[in-house]
C-alpha cells in the first residue's frame, strides 16, 4: 500500500507540473522553476516505473525469480545548463526504489551476517509465501544531455549511486494457518544485507512530449562478493516528465 500511495504520489505531481508547462508548441525545452537563460534548476522533473531483467545471474536466482522484479525512479532536483533553446545538459539528484522478488516456491534467507541465500519452501514449516522480496534503495546522481526534436527529446546519461543497505521482507502462512510476518530474527524484515553500497549505471530516453521510454544498465553486481547471488539488472519502463 505505501509503494502504491507513492508512485500515485509522484505521478499527480508530475502531472502538475506537466500541465503547468506553457507554449507546447515551441522546440525549447520545459519552462524552468528556477532561474533564466544559460543556468536553471528546477524539482521534481521526471519519474519512471521499469521492469528489471537480471544479466550474468545465477542459476538459482534465474530460476526461482517471480514476477514484478521493478525499480520506481523519483527525480528530486535537476541543474541544468542550456547552451542552446532545444538543447540541455544537466545534473540531477534522484531517489529509487529497486525490488526483486521471488516465486512462492522459495524465499530470500539472511544468515545474520548480512549474507543471503535462496532457500525452497519444503522444510521450512511453511505452508504458503505470499511475499519474499528484496528490496534496495538508492540515492543517485546523474549527468545527462537532452535534445530536443520537435516534441520529440532524447536524453543519454550516466548516474553515480549511493546504495542503501539491503532489505529482505517475508510474508508467509505458517503449517498452522497462523500468518508469519517475520523470519527467526524476530523482527518483521532483515536489514544490512551486503549489497554493494557504490554503484554506477548508463541510462537513455525517448520522449514524446511529456512520455516516453527508458532504458538503464547497470555493470555492477548487486550484492557484494560471496553475499548473495550474482546478478546485474538492465532495465525498461516507461518515463514521465521529459518532453519539450
Amino acid at each position: 500500500m505505501k509503494r502504491i500511495i507513492a508512485v500515485l504520489s509522484a505521478a499527480f505531481i508530475c502531472a502538475a507540473g506537466v500541465w503547468a508547462q506553457s507554449d507546447k508548441s515551441s522546440t525549447r525545452l520545459p519552462d524552468l522553476a528556477i532561474g533564466e537563460g544559460i543556468f536553471s534548476a528546477e524539482t521534481l522533473t521526471y519519474f519512471a516505473f521499469s521492469d528489471h531483467n537480471l544479466l550474468k545471474a545465477d542459476q538459482d536466482f534465474e530460476t526461482y525469480k517471480g514476477k514484478a522484479n521493478t525499480e520506481f525512479l523519483m527525480n528530486i532536483v535537476e541543474l541544468r545548463i542550456a547552451p542552446y533553446p532545444t538543447g540541455r545538459f544537466a545534473v540531477g539528484l534522484d531517489f529509487d526504489w529497486d525490488y526483486f522478488r521471488l516465486d512462492n516456491s522459495h524465499y530470500w534467507m539472511p544468515d545474520g551476517s548480512g549474507k543471503v541465500s535462496i532457500l525452497p519452501m519444503e522444510g521450512s514449516g511453511m505452508k504458503k509465501i505470499k511475499k519474499s522480496r528484496l528490496s534496495v534503495r538508492t540515492v543517485a546522481i546523474p549527468v545527462s544531455f537532452t535534445q530536443a526534436f520537435g516534441q520529440f527529446s532524447f536524453r543519454i546519461g550516466a548516474s553515480a549511486e549511493y546504495n542503501f543497505p539491503g532489505v529482505v521482507r517475508f510474508k508467509g502462512t505458517a503449517a498452522d494457518g497462523t500468518t508469519v510476518k517475520e523470519w527467526k530474527n524476530g523482527t518483521r524484515f532483515s536489514k544490512d544485507i551486503k549489497t554493494n553500497t557504490f554503484t554506477y549505471n548508463y541510462f537513455g530516453a525517448i520522449s514524446y512530449e511529456d512520455v516516453g521510454f527508458y532504458v538503464k544498465y547497470c555493470p555492477v553486481q548487486v550484492f557484494q562478493e560471496d553475499c548473495g547471488p550474482k546478478f546485474q539488472t538492465l532495465t525498461f519502463g516507461v518515463i514521465v516528465g521529459l518532453g519539450v
